[in-house]
């Protein structure tokens, strides 16, 4: 399933320019790697918050798009974002896991971590399906 996810982000032309790497998929969880860009960095070298949005975004739609089997879709309905701590100049780990899945929406929380394992972002998101 990972290596499927990854071909969807890699042929997505919404998707291309963030290079997301899909890191590692489990039941109702997906986790993403959002690349250090210096094209990304608003001033002081902090990681932009639409950034970090969008990890947190495609890493649900992903966990959701692995738990349907590929097949199916969901909108993003709603995201509410906390930003914790900037992220500067590396990495970031964003993993989105599922709490509700439900016949029409799907409900579940994002975190976007460092490599060392500090918290810059904490997510809830709310899925329909069409």
């Amino acid at each position: 399933m990972k290596e499927k996810l990854q071909t969807l982000l890699d042929t997505s032309p919404f998707l291309r320019p963030w290079g997301f790497r899909v890191v590692e998929v489990k039941d109702d969880e997906c986790t993403l790697e959002l690349p250090h860009k210096p094209e990304l960095e608003r001033p002081g070298g902090i990681i932009n918050g639409p950034a970090l949005m969008a990890a947190a975004d495609c890493a649900m739609w992903l966990a959701i798009k692995a738990k349907l089997g590929g097949e199916g879709d969901a909108l993003t309905s709603e995201l509410n974002t906390a930003f914790l701590a900037p992220a500067k100049g590396e990495h970031v780990y964003c993993t989105a896991r599922i709490l509700k899945f439900g016949k029409r929406r799907i409900y579940g929380v994002a975190e976007c971590r460092g490599p060392a394992g500090g918290l810059f972002t904490h997510h809830t998101l709310t899925y329909v399906r069409p």
